[in-house]
């Protein structure tokens, strides 16, 4: 990520479940308690899945995950991704004007994209990882993150908490 630009301040941050947060086809944390933990001290944080709602808030719960997601859109909502719906109403829920959204799939990129989010996406591993990435910065992906805990570190060069209304990157 050295030499990219600075990407403009949210207000919150919007993580995908399944593939984000966590794999739910092998019923496992892909994020910490502690990573998610940490966003929330830093910007509130909702979470946008097509997933149910009973099924999203049992997964969040079995892995320490939903104390600390402020809002959460599920797939009883409305129209899911990647129609910008679930994301818009996520900042709504939130009251937040801008964020940054970290999913899986070019889907989520182009939900993130249409509702005027800064779109991130899960940089993926194994075979078909490049293409699966190409397909991703078509759909608008900004930056290719390893993981959710790469937030933090992205969040802390960014500075502090807040819009700077000074600042004029894209």
């Amino acid at each position: 990520m050295t030499g990219a630009a600075p990407l403009p301040r949210p207000d919150a941050l919007l993580l995908d479940l399944d593939g984000v947060l966590a794999d739910l086809h092998g019923r496992r944390a892909l994020a910490s308690a502690d990573d998610v933990a940490a966003l929330a001290a830093l910007r509130p944080l909702a979470v946008v899945t097509s997933c149910p709602l009973r099924l999203a808030e049992a997964v969040l719960a079995r892995y320490g995950f939903r104390a600390h997601v402020r809002a959460l859109v599920v797939a009883e909502d409305g129209p899911g991704k990647p129609d910008p719906f679930p994301v818009r109403l996520a900042l709504q829920r939130l009251g937040a004007q801008s964020a940054w959204m970290l999913g899986d799939n070019p889907s989520d990129v182009q939900a993130a994209v249409a509702a005027g989010v800064v779109a991130l996406a899960i940089a993926p591993r194994g075979i078909g990882a490049e293409a699966h990435a190409a397909r991703l910065r078509a759909a608008g992906a900004v930056r290719l993150l390893p993981d959710v805990a790469a937030l933090r570190g992205l969040l802390a060069a960014d500075g502090p908490r807040g819009p700077d209304p000074t600042r004029q990157d894209a």
